[in-house]
């Protein structure tokens, strides 16, 4: 026996009759793929190994390895793609892509067909080293077809099978996949029993004191827009704190942690009728609902609905509103351009006499994208008549609670409160139905098949009546918009308006005004959040 290299750091075993051919010996690309659902768990090391030998068999040796650990078939955002590029690019050798099943290539039936004619496309091809198939005739084609929507069923299966443990979990009230959590320390329900064999236990998650603490702080700071999830990253990593993957925290990291609602006692779901091709990798935040769950929470009610009104708000405010250098950043609209242009009628900041910010102007008149007449008011001007506005609503406010001023009450249409009052009582009911089928199943009570045949009907019948609930639009308010439930805030702010920070002023400021339009004349109008919706733009 003898080694020959390949030239690519690779050598193959070679008997001595063979070593004359070994300069014939064609280039392949080599592919294995462990994925993530383990469910043949072949390593790594034994799919090169059955490729390689196969491959020497058939005058080929593995030019170069695409390797894919922990990597799910069921797309291909993967490595096999460099592989795929390998076998297109006319300057290399390779023209075929080895692998020791064809199941290994993939199991999404439209991924793999596209990804295989681009191999075919250009004379490539796909060779499995455990499965004799010839694909370059009809019955070869015809096998190596089956074998692959094989490899797609039993994905699908799986996958099935994983969707109906994540929701029997959630109905349970535990996370859909377990896991560690920040701020509670995890039971799992299997763990080792120290000789050799497993125990259970009741799955559960309590609170950790000396986690959950910074948890509860760092909601506290970022609903008083004293902080942000860069600054409670450093914050908590200067507390030698790490995330639950034993990795300093980043700002992402916190963002996903607070966004899940877990500290709140709640399990964020992705909603099953938005139609999401792939709901695993969505990123739509409106695509998901929060349900209740079993563990005790670290912040309340209170401070769960204001982190959410908070993180809307943060959302849509400009980038440089997020640390303000002036109180009124990212507030201020020229009123000319709004009618018109809303979304880009910034007002901004303008340099003059040697002073920093002096004045406010239309931005898109200063670029030149518009003509109309001059919009130019000072800051300090424009700052004073908030402070005024704010004393005038005060005033308005005690007129209002003293009764000297009296609100109308809105017109609710009787017919659309009952509906909406039955259909809410409609989807309480069903999902009170499917909880309890759901249950029954998973005690055993209920046969497998009559529980998805019941769960696919009240399943139907929740988003038949969701959609008729949504149709009816918005709930009215029992109250019309007001500035009374704002009093408080108003006094604190005229009570401390020359010694809160900057920061702390624009957070409160925007808790109040929707915007400030700015006119010719230094005229200034302040639009507070509690006025009527703004009506469409009118195009020019």
């Amino acid at each position: 026996m003898g080694l020959v290299s390949t030239g690519r750091g690779t050598s193959i075993s070679l008997t001595p009759q063979s070593v004359t051919l070994s300069r014939e010996l064609i280039p392949v690309i080599g592919y294995a793929r462990v994925s993530t659902w383990r469910e043949e768990m072949i390593s790594i090391d034994i799919q090169k190994s059955a490729v390689e030998e196969a491959a020497a068999r058939r005058g080929r040796y593995v030019a170069e390895w695409i390797v894919d650990e922990d990597a799910t078939g069921r797309n291909f955002k993967r490595k096999v793609m460099r592989a795929i590029e390998i076998v297109e690019d006319h300057e290399r050798p390779e023209r075929e892509l080895w692998s020791w099943k064809f199941s290994r290539f993939g199991r999404n039936r439209h991924g793999v067909a596209i990804n295989l004619a681009r191999i075919e496309n250009v004379g490539g091809e796909l060779i499995s080293a455990t499965e004799d198939v010839d694909a370059k005739t009809a019955v070869g084609r015809f096998t190596r077809g089956m074998l692959l929507e094989v490899a797609a069923f039993e994905s699908d299966r799986a996958g099935e099978q994983w969707k109906e443990t994540h929701e029997l979990r959630r109905n349970l009230g535990l996370p859909a996949t377990g896991g560690k959590r920040f701020g509670y320390r995890w039971y799992p329900r299997v763990l080792p029993d120290g000789e050799g064999g497993w125990r259970t236990q009741e799955e559960r998650y309590e609170v950790l004191a000396p986690h959950a603490e910074p948890a509860l702080d760092a909601v506290q700071r970022y609903n008083s827009g004293k902080i942000g999830f860069g600054n409670i990253a450093r914050w908590w990593n200067d507390l030698g704190l790490l995330n639950t993957r034993g990795a300093p925290w980043q700002d992402q990291t916190v963002k996903w942690y607070m966004d899940s609602g877990f500290p709140a006692g709640l399990l964020v779901v992705h909603k099953r009728d938005v139609g999401c091709a792939e709901p695993g990798r969505c990123q739509k935040r409106d695509h998901y609902d929060y349900r209740p769950a079993e563990h005790e929470s670290i912040w309340s009610g209170d401070e769960w609905d204001a982190y959410r009104d908070r993180r809307e708000a943060r959302r849509v405010t400009p980038a440089r509103a997020l640390t303000p250098v002036y109180p009124l950043a990212g507030l201020t609209k020229c009123g000319i351009c709004f009618s018109t242009h809303p979304k880009r009628a910034a007002a901004r900041t303008h340099d003059c006499k040697g002073i920093r910010a002096y004045a406010y102007r239309c931005g898109p008149r200063s670029r030149g994208l518009v003509k109309h007449e001059p919009v130019w008011i000072r800051r300090v001007l424009i700052e004073g008549r908030v402070f005024e506005w704010l004393g005038e609503v005060r005033d308005e406010i005690d007129a209002i609670v003293s009764g000297r001023i009296v609100l109308p009450k809105p017109k609710i249409a009787p017919d659309v409160t009952k509906k909406r009052k039955r259909l809410e009582a409609k989807i309480s009911k069903l999902q009170g139905a499917l909880d309890r089928a759901t249950t029954g199943y998973s005690m055993g009570d209920i046969p497998r098949e009559s529980y998805l045949r019941t769960r696919d009907k009240l399943s139907g019948d929740v988003a038949t009546a969701q959609k008729e609930l949504d149709a009816l639009g918005p709930e009215q308010p029992a109250e019309p918009p007001s500035p009374v439930p704002h009093r408080e805030t108003i006094v604190g702010l005229i009570a401390e308006w020359d010694t809160i920070s900057v920061a702390s002023k624009r957070v409160t400021l925007a808790s109040l005004i929707r915007r400030v339009e700015l006119w010719p004349d230094d005229r200034v109008e302040v639009v507070p959040v509690w006025a009527p919706p703004d009506p469409e733009p009118v195009a020019e």
